[in-house]
């Protein structure tokens, strides 16, 4: 018996010392590697900042709470460092997984859904990629839910039913009790003006005058429902009905948001920051809301829990994609000299792992004449300090270390 264990353990030895071998030879392969650091200079001292978060940001929520929370704190973080522009990145991954996962289902007659045994009502924590289900009902897309939910976070609380459509409003059981985000553009600047600028939406009129005779309908109106007892009637101006503006309510008419909020406005003079989708690489920079596009583009490693540095593939990924040191902005002496450089920036911070990303671009790589990667698009990796492993934190908490880190440089 002695013997036998004997050997039993000369052979684990030998198995531990042969994996240990091979930790110390990544490691010392690693070590002999040194990473190219980057320092990015802006073109301008005034940057608009836009962050990009992959569907997959939601593969660890069991349930609508839990999406809905993770959401918020994204909304949230976007808001006190005052991001233009949200871009929810449809993850390729996850819509190969969605479309074997229904065929699996189909075969086993189960539905697809996030189970919440405390909700009442189980089409508020159901969804499928293609916002549709077999008994007929239609259910959001996971990019629809994300865009729907960031949206709600930014709308004043007497627009909702008014933007919103009723069958949306399951969705928002969660977001309804959370508390109000301080750093929204009306909520700032409160005390300022005594509530003088209010968000509104246009509704039909309902004395049109003498085109009350007219069968068509008015696609115009001067009247905008501002959440108090009696709408807003705007003094020589017309707008079209069932769009939200900001208006003054002193000299009742529609301003523009930089007028009321000043440099607290999204892309597209948005209300807080801009929504969209981009279901691929491709129209994450083909649909830039800023007419000059980005100047910068910036990867955050996160969401990445099993990243494992020493991996060839990451080991290359590194090589390709320098570490950013820092970001620089132009002194006053160069703006004096440079004129141009008055005009705002446009930085792209894009979030996830970069399997993902790199699935995204080869998905549509054939509209990149020329390009041979999705590292090609990047200035650097914006590291994330902490005792955290490089890529194993959530996304949500990456995008408050990250937005700290740029607005500081």
């Amino acid at each position: 018996m002695s013997v036998k264990r004997s050997k039993e353990q000369s052979k684990q030895n030998y198995k531990k010392v042969k994996r240990d071998t091979k930790v110390t030879e990544k490691r010392d392969h690693l070590a002999q590697f040194k990473r190219a650091k980057k320092v990015v200079k802006v073109s301008t001292k005034t940057v608009n900042h836009s962050i990009c978060i992959p569907t997959t940001v939601l593969d660890s929520c069991k349930n609508l709470e839990q999406i809905t929370y993770t959401l918020y704190q994204i909304a949230r973080s976007a808001c006190i460092y005052n991001v233009a522009e949200i871009v929810i990145l449809k993850a390729e991954s996850e819509t190969n997984k969605g479309e074997s996962d229904r065929k699996n289902d189909k075969k086993q007659g189960a539905k697809i859904k996030f189970d919440d045994g405390n909700n009442t009502n189980n089409a508020s924590t159901e969804y499928l990629e293609d916002s549709e289900k077999e008994d007929g009902k239609k259910r959001l897309s996971k990019p629809m839910l994300m865009a729907s939910l960031l949206q709600f976070f930014i709308t004043p609380p007497y627009l909702v039913n008014s933007v919103f459509k009723k069958d949306y409003m399951k969705y928002f059981t969660y977001a309804k009790q959370l508390p109000r985000i301080p750093s929204l553009p009306f909520m700032r600047f409160y005390q300022d003006n005594n509530g003088r600028y209010r968000e509104g939406l246009a509704i039909r009129m309902s004395k049109p005058g003498e085109r009350g005779k007219s069968k068509k309908s008015f696609d115009q109106t001067k009247y905008i429902n501002i959440g108090k007892d009696k709408n807003l009637e705007l003094k020589g101006q017309l707008v079209p009905i069932n769009v939200r503006v900001t208006v003054d309510t002193i000299e009742q008419k529609v301003v523009s948001p930089e007028e009321a909020y000043g440099d607290f406005v999204g892309a597209k003079a948005s209300f807080g920051y801009h929504v969209r989708v981009a279901k691929s690489f491709a129209d994450l920079f083909t649909q830039s809301p800023f007419p000059q596009g980005y100047t910068q583009t910036v990867w955050i490693n996160s969401g990445d829990f099993f990243f494992d540095e020493t991996l060839k593939k990451n080991v290359k990924v590194q090589t390709q994609i320098p570490s950013i040191e820092k970001v620089i902005r132009p002194t006053e002496e160069e703006i004096e000299l440079d004129p141009s450089k008055a005009n705002p920036a446009n930085l792209l911070a894009v979030f996830g792992k970069w399997d993902h990303v790199k699935k995204s671009f080869e998905s549509c790589k054939e509209q990149f004449e020329g390009a041979t990667g999705a590292f090609e698009f990047f200035d650097g990796e914006l590291s994330l300090p902490g005792s955290t492993p490089q890529g194993q934190l959530r996304t949500e908490d990456a995008c408050m270390i990250a937005l700290t880190l740029l607005s500081t440089y």
